[in-house]
């Protein structure tokens, strides 16, 4: 069907350009058309064919507004309140509580990185870390936008996770 359908309009489109193209409709309802006039062949109107002109390229800005409008975000202002920057940490567990505050307070979602890598994710900025090693770690927490953007952080800040050894004797 396919077929046929590519064979009866190549033919026309061809014929378009040439001149005067007749329609035949035969007794069995099929139609050809043909740039040869025939009995019973009927001439085209061609017009009112339908054409279309492409407008030159516009190399100047564009005139039509964009769509997307760059959604504008308060100016996020991201610290970490505790553990304070080089402060010891005495845990024999690894516990550590780290807070963060935000102003203004604005919708997302807060990440803690510790040592550079995703520690953990919350809607508030506060974390609560287990098992940390003992020695030095870096944290910073990012403020996050549902899209993905990152609306604030925070400076990076160091602690000293303290924890007694196992090998030294109470005694």
């Amino acid at each position: 069907m396919k077929k046929l359908i590519v064979i009866f309009t190549l033919p026309i489109a061809l014929l378009a350009s040439a001149g005067e193209l007749y329609k035949i409709v035969h007794k069995d309802g099929s139609v050809t058309y043909t740039d040869t006039p025939q009995a019973g062949a009927v001439e085209v109107d061609m017009s009112k064919s339908n054409s279309a002109v492409m407008p030159a390229l516009n190399k100047g800005t564009s005139q039509l507004p964009s769509k997307r409008v760059a959604k504008a975000f308060p100016d996020y202002s991201l610290s970490i309140v505790s553990p304070s920057d080089q402060q010891t940490i005495r845990n024999n567990l690894g516990k550590v509580t780290v807070n963060g505050r935000i102003t203004p307070i604005g919708n997302g979602k807060f990440e803690l990185y510790l040592d550079g890598a995703l520690a953990q994710t919350s809607t508030a900025p506060s974390f609560q870390l287990q098992n940390v090693v003992r020695g030095e770690h870096s944290i910073q927490i990012k403020f996050i936008h549902h899209t993905g953007k990152i609306l604030a952080s925070s400076e990076p800040s160091v602690f000293f996770m303290h924890q007694a050894s196992v090998l030294i004797n109470p005694n």
